[in-house]
């Protein structure tokens, strides 16, 4: 694992049962109730909303924009990588292995790395791959990967290995996941409801990773339809995130 990494890891290294704070003070909360006001979009029966949260007194240590290349060792693009993430930079699942986006600019082959960390520091589970594609994209964590534990906060790393010899070099973002209890009637709602009303569920709910990887797999099998692009980027925008908002779908890391 690279230097630079664990440097990070060690200063960033999360305890995750810290008390909530007042709303007005609270980045989570304040995300909660934009999450909520967006899946109000498209009417949807009352959810309740997710349940075993523990929201940090404040934004967890993270970087959702990644630097820009040093000198030409990286592609040159006017886009940087980017987490597609709240602004507090922690997102919400009820799912035991989440999929995560981000926009990957051009690598011309190079390879991508993702790390897995328990709030602790340690490595759950790591992926290399070597990509030549741009746009957004899905890691989907595999079977193999360990399950999140609900109640649990996870800390991951992506990066753009852009000389394997000098790792500094790589550009990376890094972010937060906790897994949550589904709530008792989200389940029921979501076997009854067709598939275009689901990521409005998941975001009257709360969960942040259900409702983009919803909306994104309705966005890739209706690729005409402006409804879902206004929407997906009404969502990206409500969280800071104009400048790839509109980038296309690249699919599946």
């Amino acid at each position: 694992m690279m230097a630079r990494l664990r440097s990070l890891l060690t200063a960033t290294t999360l305890a995750v049962t810290l008390a909530a704070a007042p709303a007005q003070a609270n980045p989570l909360q304040n995300w909660a109730g934009r999450l909520l006001e967006w899946g109000q979009r498209r009417p949807t029966p009352s959810t309740t909303s997710v349940t075993g949260f523990v929201p940090p007194a404040g934004g967890l240590p993270a970087n959702r924009e990644g630097g820009a290349a040093r000198g030409a060792v990286c592609p040159f693009s006017n886009q940087r990588l980017t987490a597609l993430l709240p602004s507090s930079n922690l997102g919400l699942t009820a799912s035991a292995r989440p999929s995560l986006f981000f926009y990957l600019p051009p690598t011309e082959g190079r390879s991508v790395e993702f790390l897995l960390q328990d709030s602790r520091g340690a490595e759950l589970y790591q992926s290399t791959t070597r990509i030549n594609q741009s746009g957004i994209v899905r890691i989907d964590l595999p079977s193999n990967a360990p399950e999140l534990e609900v109640g649990q906060t996870y800390q991951w790393y992506l990066s753009v290995i852009c000389d394997p010899k000098d790792r500094t070099a790589d550009l990376y973002v890094q972010g937060w996941v906790q897994r949550v209890a589904m709530p008792e009637n989200l389940q029921r709602q979501l076997q009854q409801a067709p598939a275009n009303e689901r990521p409005y569920i998941y975001a009257s709910a709360g969960l942040w990773h259900e409702t983009l990887a919803t909306l994104f797999e309705l966005r890739q099998a209706q690729p005409g339809n402006t409804t879902l692009q206004a929407d997906w980027i009404a969502l990206l925008r409500m969280e800071g995130l104009d400048k790839v908002a509109q980038e296309p779908l690249a699919g599946r890391l």
